[in-house]
């Protein structure tokens, strides 16, 4: 059984993820430029924060097709 955690976590989830795997890929863009050569573990790390980026966005985009399908969505609307 998974863990209860609050709104607030829950909804800050995918947006940490999506900070951070951009926070990630820019650094390692920067400190590829900082040392004049793109090597395997700064292009890896790239790959790892867009990886995040589109972990994250994937994320949101499911929450907001349940929410949207959700059977308390369609009762309260009516």
């Amino acid at each position: 059984m998974k863990r209860w955690s609050p709104d607030a976590d829950y909804n800050a989830r995918p947006w940490i993820m999506i900070a951070g795997g951009a926070a990630i890929c820019a650094g390692s863009t920067a400190w590829s430029i900082y040392a004049r050569e793109w090597g395997f573990w700064l292009a890896l790390t790239c790959i790892a924060g867009a990886g995040l980026v589109i972990g994250g966005g994937a994320i949101l985009q499911q929450r907001q097709h349940y929410r949207a399908r959700s059977k308390w969505r369609r009762t309260m609307s009516r």
